[in-house]
């Protein structure tokens, strides 16, 4: 990745996903019940709380509303608690200025997280549509109507998102490439640990674990092996002709084809003995040669 960025030429419409590491977690079975809202897992070193970093707030304007002004919202996160949010728009707003798809996927676009008011949580996927929840930029909800709303919003910048949709594979972001290789070290170790925890009969449904950077090849670091019986290798002497040398085969065929064998070998000596009753020791040796 640093190879790239180095000998690739500045390209003010590169995607930012680009300088993202991603863990990806595949399991043995597709979550019973799938949902667009993802957990949150603690990072050590933050991938998203940086100074580089572009996040939306949505706010609740309905009447009878005790969420806190959008304009209150934006002054209170930059002059008081020092949050990289650029931006808060009203729920009314998304509902008259981004009716058109194609408005959607920009504002999808132009931001790295939304935080949303907790009680219109389940009015934005029909407001938002699928340009938010196919991209994995689903609202992560934040209740501001509590005095300790930042630290809510600190928690949700320090921790890595883990969605589990209707498939066994999800894509977890744990570091970036200005980040040192010990941070994303940690970062993986601390995701891994967190997924194990909250996807279903934990440790036992991880089937595999792979790093890979957005459009790189995936590198595995943790793989489930085929659970497989006791295994031996058989010499070509003991079984000739039921199995072929340097087979291996189960142990429990081992018995079960060494009695056939002993028994096609003490028919074989009869028979020899019953046709070479009349038979010379020339004739023998003349045959075996």
């Amino acid at each position: 990745m640093k190879n790239r960025a180095a000998e690739a030429p500045s390209n003010l419409l590169a995607d930012e996903g680009d300088d993202l590491v991603v863990l990806q977690l595949s399991l043995r079975r597709v979550p019973p019940s799938p949902t667009t809202r993802p957990s949150l897992l603690p990072l050590p070193h933050p991938v998203t709380a940086h100074d580089g970093a572009n996040v939306c707030f949505i706010s609740d304007d309905r009447p009878n509303s005790r969420s806190p002004p959008a304009s209150d919202l934006l002054d209170a996160s930059k002059s008081l608690h020092r949050l990289p949010v650029s931006e808060v728009i009203p729920l009314s707003t998304l509902r008259t200025d981004y009716r058109p798809y194609e408005s959607r996927r920009r504002l999808a676009a132009s931001h790295d997280l939304f935080i949303s008011d907790r009680a219109i949580l389940p009015l934005l996927p029909r407001v938002l549509g699928k340009a938010f929840y196919s991209t994995k930029k689903a609202p992560i909800g934040v209740d501001f109507t509590r005095v300790g709303w930042p630290e809510q919003v600190r928690k949700v910048l320090g921790s890595a998102l883990l969605y589990q949709r209707s498939g066994t594979c999800s894509g977890i972001k744990v570091g970036r490439l200005d980040m040192e290789e010990e941070e994303i070290v940690e970062n993986v170790m601390a995701a891994v640990e967190a997924a194990a925890q909250k996807v279903p009969k934990k440790w036992a449904n991880v089937r595999a674990l792979h790093l890979k950077a957005v459009d790189s090849v995936a590198l595995p670091i943790y793989q489930v092996v085929t659970e497989l019986g006791m295994k031996i290798e058989v010499p070509v002497e003991r079984l000739e002709g039921e199995v072929g040398s340097g087979e291996v085969i189960d142990a429990a065929q081992v018995e079960t084809l060494g009695k056939k064998f002993d028994k096609k070998t003490k028919a074989l000596r009869y028979a020899d003995a019953r046709d070479g009753a009349g038979v010379t020791d020339e004739e023998k040796q003349e045959e075996e040669e």
